[in-house]
């Protein structure tokens, strides 16, 4: 930092007269005129700018400076941003002035001696002074200030400062104001005469007679006057002060195009193939019988030709095929005619048409295809979790709970949550395309399972989610690869099974290869408190420590199995499915000495427990998140394999692992707000979890709780957000604003991406609609909407392969999950689509980033009128939740003073004394008797006459308290008026001078202090109550004070420098060779003289015995 200090100029009075007219002050105090009429001239006789600042800079204790930029924003006064040439003072700490500019000084000695005795939290003026360097060629480094070390000086030159304000401001004002110009003739005054009449001579009267009429003028219509029929002259067209405009907000138009042609109905006529009327055109039937020979010729002459012998040797009998018959030429004529020249009614004609093929248009449409659902164990319950086996297709794991978070439960049903837990199954069932009314497997699950996922890299563990945060692990151990293998048994076999079952009918059978136990659970200490509402699968060359660090694995073979689980109760937990074993090693080595045949079914994770590497945790419920995460893709075997076997064919995962690992997620909550959190990890080796408070929030357009967030898995940075009502596509690096968002008629339940196209995804509602929408084709609304059924859907996934079928799966409201065909336009991506859904995400974004731009520009263009007017209605809307409060509390108030006076009336009559008590009885049946009296005489019924009259009586009492409440509401309807008139229309603060603003606050203070006559009648009231009360002399007042303050000074410490000082300079009589600051007033000034010199030399003694008198009256207050 380069600091350069100019010297100071000297505007003392020491030199000549001329140089001490230069030297005079500028304390000119300007005068602003009533109006510009009144002047008329150079404003610089008004107020002379250039002195002014002359007058600044000759003050004796200005001091100039070169601030470089790096000092500027230290102190804050950097030109530009907190000073400039229009506002260019600034008052700064002496402390930071002191810490910061002087030590780069060259006279830092100097300056400290003139601050010696500053008080450091005491403020020092300072301006930005940019005349300074106008002049240099090459000016120095940094930009030129000044600021002043007497106090007396800065309130000096601040006199002069608002002086130079008030001029500008005047001046700035008088320049905007626009002034009537001269009056410039374009010809229009010459018009305008011809059409005056004027008279040549003097008028004569003429009487005429006629016997024809007076030709009265044509009736001249009234015409239009447009504004470029006038040439000269401007019509300013201003509103009315009370009239307000509202914007027009540009809405969408939905508006009808085709998108395919019209179906049109033609008649055309072909020439037909036969001849009319014509004896061909009947088909005559020819049987066999008739195209054969006659038999008996043949025969005979068969027997003429067979020579004759006595011992035939028999022949075996040879099979001879019989040729068919020769036909006349006239036969094979009749049959070729018949067959061309018969009425065909089935003949297609079309293609005698039109040799060109046209595009058929239909509406696409789901049909369903298969459908697994098994009442006797998910009967009551809701699909929760589900996932498709990796390794085989058409395989699908599904969990049933009582609830998800897409369902609603009633206040008024009442629920056994302990029975629930003890007797209620938890199912979890494996069900396959190859057969839909069995499931394949059975998992048992301790608890209720609220989220499922298979491992990617090993397809035969299956991990469930609990509602109490424990997480289940299920090894399958190669089943699915057997699920259809039939056993087949010798006579001797099944012979023998059936003699050991009958000596075994007393145990249970047990399914072992249907029934699967859990491997391993995560325990409830380390696992998180609220349900799993996700499972998330890391790359597997990314992994995290217990001090929450991700690291990257630069050797390909290792590989890890980490995930993630996002909790109910706000956790985000990172897991190893690779931990270290929990049971002791001689369980191990006792696993180890046991035969095959009793370990071959245990599972690998039996000895193992899975505990939570890293936990995050945040203040709010989690249902989904968004990380760095695997995305999968699916390699299907050749055609052949899978038309061998089309239900359940070998498949494999193909991960796509993002380049890097981000220690940020984005995190969506049940309270309806999307975070994207940051985290760092913990330095200590303690308890492996943090606390994440800072995060950044997305912009809230869903109107309820977000369910459900899913990643795109071609475009990883795009994932769509339902919530409520509301669905959102958003991009992860935009917060701003959503690529778009659409309102639907109903709430929505479930959201997912397409596995084949890009561009489409699928959303569930509660009323069992399923829409899927194509963004490229429309972004407005959905281009499928297929109603699957009355209630909520709670589920949807789709299958990944695309062989035999593209299958989509759908949970309903039965329990069941229902397998539908989509169509093929949902199947079969389009040209470039991925390209062309990034360039439409960009250009969205790039459409928000412009908006987001003018709504910034315009907040702080208008920023005290939109801080306002949100404050404004902040207190409005705080005034009336006050007012809503009161009315609840003065209802209930009533509501308690009625019931406490219907308690006093209702109090029992055991307190009351004897004789009341027989009083109030005894008056209870005399009003009892006496209404049975009249009722009877009367003849009226008490009952049917208080039915009758209950309406009326409730009539009548609510008409009294709508009375009554109007009433009070009128009484407090011009209070409440006015407050929130008095908020949202500000109150104008005007512009004072310091000046005016200290004579306002002085008339303040002179109103609200009491007068002169109440005081003194005050203090002598006082006075009189003291018993006695000495006279003293003035002299003895002032010394008495003067020994009170040396003995308070004494003990308490305190500065008796100054009054030391101040006693060494009288008693050596040198009080009037001090300079106390004052000098500067006269020392300009050329009147003076010698006789001046010597008069001021008296007045200084003369002010030596005022300073005594003033210091003795301060020693006495003090």
């Amino acid at each position: 930092m380069a600091v350069v200090l100019f010297a100071g100029d000297d505007g003392g009075g020491g030199g000549g007269g001329a140089a001490a007219k230069r030297a005079k002050p500028y304390l000119k105090k300007f005068v602003q005129p009533d109006s510009d009429e009144e002047f008329v001239g150079d404003p610089r006789n008004l107020y002379n700018v250039h002195e002014s600042w002359r007058t600044l800079l000759s003050m004796s204790t200005c001091q100039k400076v070169m601030v470089t930029e790096a000092a500027q924003k230290a102190l804050k006064i950097e030109v530009g941003v907190n000073v400039t040439q229009e506002f260019p003072w600034k008052q700064v700490q002496f402390k930071d002035l002191r810490d910061i500019l002087f030590e780069e000084l060259e006279n830092v000695a100097e300056l400290t001696k003139m601050f010696r005795g500053f008080n450091p939290e005491h403020y020092i003026l300072i301006g930005y002074c940019p005349i300074l360097t106008e002049s240099d060629d090459d000016p120095p480094e940094g930009d030129p200030f000044i600021f002043f070390i007497s106090g007396k000086e800065a309130k000096l030159a601040m006199g002069i400062i608002q002086n130079m304000e008030a001029f500008e401001r005047w001046r700035m004002r008088r320049r905007l104001r626009k002034k009537p110009r001269r009056w410039v003739s374009q010809g229009t005054e010459d018009e305008m005469e011809i059409l005056v009449e004027r008279f040549r001579d003097e008028p004569v009267d003429v009487e005429i007679q006629s016997v024809y009429p007076i030709q009265e003028p044509k009736h001249v219509a009234f015409d239009y006057r447009m504004a470029r029929d006038v040439r000269d002259g401007v019509i300013e067209l201003l509103p009315n002060e009370n009239i307000k405009f509202d914007n027009i907000i540009k809405r969408r138009i939905t508006v009808a195009v085709q998108s395919a042609p019209a179906r049109v109905d033609r008649e055309q006529q072909t020439n037909p193939t036969f001849p009319s009327n014509a004896w061909s055109q009947y088909l005559y039937e020819i049987d066999d019988a008739d195209l054969e020979l006659d038999e008996s010729e043949v025969e005979e002459e068969d027997g003429k030709a067979k020579p004759t012998s006595r011992n035939p040797t028999p022949l075996p009998e040879e099979v001879v095929d019989k040729p068919p018959p020769e036909m006349s030429d006239q036969i094979n004529l009749l049959l070729n005619t018949l067959e061309f020249n018969q009425i065909d009614s089935y003949r297609n004609d079309y293609q005698l048409i039109s040799s060109k093929q046209v595009v058929q248009y239909t509406n696409p449409y789901l049909q369903e295809f298969i459908c697994f659902a098994n009442i006797s164990k998910s009967n009551k319950r809701f699909v929760a979790g589900y996932d498709w086996y990796p390794n085989m297709s058409g395989l699908i794991a599904v969990s049933y709970a009582f609830s998800t978070l897409a369902t609603t439960n009633l206040a008024s049903s009442r629920v056994d949550w302990v029975q629930r837990a003890v007797l209620e199954p938890n199912p979890v069932l494996l069900w396959s395309f190859a057969d839909n009314l069995n499931y394949k497997l059975e998992f048992e699950a301790p608890f209720e399972t609220t989220s499922l996922t298979f491992c990617p890299h090993n397809g035969d563990l299956l991990l469930g989610g609990s509602t109490n945060g424990v997480v289940v692990v299920w090894d399958l151990q190669g089943r699915c690869e057997h699920l259809d293998d039939e056993e087949y048994l010798t006579a001797a076999q099944a012979k023998y099974r059936t003699l050991i079952g009958e000596f075994l009918k007393w145990t249970i059978e047990l399914k072992e290869n249907v029934v699967i136990p859990p491997a391993t659970l995560s325990t409830m200490e380390t696992s998180p408190n609220g349900a799993i509402t996700g499972f998330y699968w890391l790359g597997k060359h990314f992994y995290i420590n217990n001090h929450g660090k991700v690291y990257n694995d630069a050797d390909q073979r290792n590989h890890y199995k980490f995930f993630i689980t996002c909790a109910f109760d706000g956790t985000v937990s990172f897991w190893d499915l690779d931990g270290s074993g929990s049971k002791k090693q001689r369980d191990k080595m006792r696993a180890r000495m046991l035969p095959k045949e009793l370990t071959q079914s245990e599972s690998n994770f039996k000895n193992k427990t899975i505990t939570p590497t890293y936990n995050l945790s945040f203040n709010e419920p989690l249902t989904s998140i968004i990380a760095d995460t695997s995305v999968f893709s699916i390699q299907t075997p050749a055609p052949k394999v899978i038309n061998a076997f089309p239900a359940n064919y070998p498949i494999s995962l193909q991960p796509k692992d993002p380049p890097s690992l981000r220690q940020s997620m984005i995190l969506s909550t049940f309270y309806g707000h999307i975070h994207r959190v940051d985290w760092i990890g913990i330095y200590t080796d303690g308890d492996a979890k943090e606390q994440v408070n800072s995060a950044v929030q997305f912009a809230q357009v869903h109107d309820g709780p977000v369910l459900s967030m899913r990643k795109n898995p071609f475009y990883p940075e795009l994932f769509a957000s339902i919530g409520r009502n509301v669905f959102a596509v958003w991009k992860e690096d935009f917060s701003y604003s959503p690529i778009f968002w659409r309102k639907r008629p109903c709430d929505l339940t479930a959201v997912a991406w397409s596995e084949t196209r890009p561009a489409v995804l699928y959303l569930t509602r509660s009323d069992g609609i399923l829409e899927a929408w194509d963004i490229l084709a429309r972004d407005d609304d959905a281009c499928l909407n297929e109603i699957l059924g009355g209630g909520v859907i709670t589920a949807i996934t789709e299958h990944r392969p695309s062989l035999p079928y593209k299958i989509l799966g759908i949970g309903d409201y039965n329990s069941s999950i229902r397998m539908v065909k989509l169509p093929h336009t949902f199947d079969v991506p389009l040209d470039n689509e991925l390209q062309k859904l990034m360039d439409y995400v960009l250009k969205e974004e790039r459409r928000k980033i412009g908006i987001q731009a003018w709504e910034q520009k315009y907040y702080e263009l208008n920023k005290d009128i939109i801080e306002v007017k949100r404050e404004a209605e902040q207190e409005a809307q705080k005034e009336m939740e006050r007012i809503e409060r009161e009315e609840q509390l003065n209802a209930r108030k009533r509501q308690a003073d009625e019931e406490e006076e219907k308690s006093a009336n209702n109090k029992p009559l055991t307190s009351l004394p004897y004789n009341e008590r027989m009083a109030r009885v005894w008056d209870d049946l005399n009003l009892n008797r006496m209404m049975t009296i009249l009722m009877s005489r009367k003849r009226m019924d008490p009952e049917k006459l208080a039915r009758e009259t209950a309406l009326e009586k409730e009539r009548l009492s609510y008409e009294a308290a709508k009375k009554e409440s109007h009433l009070k509401l009128l009484q407090t309807i011009d209070n409440e008026v006015a407050s929130i008139r008095a908020r949202i229309l500000p109150a104008e603060v005007p512009d004072m001078q310091r000046s005016e603003m200290i004579e306002e606050r002085v008339k303040c203070e002179l109103l609200l202090a009491d007068s002169y006559e109440d005081v003194a009648k005050e203090s002598f009231e006082m006075l009189s109550m003291f018993n006695e009360f000495k006279t003293i002399d003035y002299i003895e007042f002032l010394e008495r004070g003067r020994q009170r303050r040396q003995l308070l000074d004494q003990s308490l410490g305190g500065n008796t420098d100054r009054i030391l000082w101040y006693q060494e300079k009288v008693k050596n009589m040198q009080l009037d060779e001090c300079n106390f600051g004052y000098d500067f007033l006269y020392s300009g000034l050329s009147e003076q003289t010698e006789n001046d010199g010597q008069s001021s030399s008296t007045n200084r003694k003369t002010d030596t015995l005022m300073y005594e008198s003033v210091d003795g009256e301060e020693e006495e207050a003090d």
